[in-house]
């Protein structure tokens, strides 16, 4: 059977066995559970671990209106997988807009979250809605494959190379124009600022020194604002820094989540 929740609409997930905590990921803008991989490798037998795919993303379905891209039900796809899954309580982990999906989700649901991990994010890009959103639009109905390029150079570090092209493919195979263009509307419209706030599960915060998307600065305001948060800047890498240094981002990962691993299990 395919693994699918239904939340009105399909969202697609995958499910790893493994021991305690279980770990749930969630991707960003025009990604998918693909971009994990590196993380899925190292953690396999680990740990218990949740991918989904965002609604209009990857596997799981893509509607065109964009009323289903509508920021609170990505925050509910994301409730509807973890108990189609039977995840109880885990490690949240986001990356990109998934930060924002992580942290809505940590205040709504704290029984569930026990650590969250941010990497990449920030609490709002609202300043990127008023001219960033139209200009986008623009091109992307002209030219979808050249904007994506454009987007996918500044997703990478400077020296992501091949890995580079590995995601601009998987952006424009998996991710259809519309699904794109709609959630870039939702994701420049969201300001969580009040959420970050409230938060007050243990949290890593996780950037790329080169990011060029959400930049360390985006970080920065993540950390003044969450109470109970660490923060790590990673080298030679940008946005997608889980994928352009692995080894770094799974050390800090496994490290921070061993701290509070004993305190998990026996709750």
């Amino acid at each position: 059977m395919i693994p699918y929740a239904d939340n009105g609409v399909k969202i697609y997930y995958e499910v790893e066995d493994g021991g305690e905590p279980a770990i749930v990921f969630v991707h960003g803008w025009t990604a998918n559970m693909n971009f994990w991989r590196e993380q899925r490798e190292y953690f396999k037998g680990k740990h218990r671990m949740l991918f989904i795919d965002n609604r209009g993303h990857g596997k799981s379905d893509k509607p065109f209106n964009r009323s289903f891209y509508e920021f609170d039900n990505f925050v509910s796809d994301l409730h509807a997988a973890v108990k189609d899954a039977g995840f109880d309580r885990f490690v949240l982990v986001g990356h990109s807009f998934g930060t924002m999906i992580s942290m809505r989700y940590c205040v709504e649901h704290p029984g569930r979250v026990e650590v969250l991990v941010l990497i990449g994010g920030g609490a709002r890009i609202q300043s990127l809605h008023r001219y960033g959103y139209p200009i986008g639009r623009l091109f992307a109905t002209l030219a979808y494959g050249i904007s994506a390029r454009i987007v996918a150079n500044m997703a990478f570090g400077r020296k992501a190379g091949e890995l580079r092209d590995w995601g601009l493919k998987e952006a424009l195979e998996n991710t259809p124009k519309h699904a794109a263009l709609n959630t870039l509307w939702t994701l420049t419209t969201v300001d969580l600022r009040d959420i970050a706030r409230e938060i007050e599960k243990p949290t890593l915060i996780v950037v790329g020194k080169e990011d060029a998307l959400l930049p360390v600065s985006k970080s920065e305001e993540l950390s003044r604002l969450i109470k109970n948060s660490k923060m790590v800047i990673v080298p030679d890498a940008g946005h997608c820094v889980m994928l352009e240094q692995p080894e770094i981002v799974n050390r800090v990962l496994e490290e921070f989540i061993h701290t509070f691993s004993a305190m998990l299990i026996r709750a």
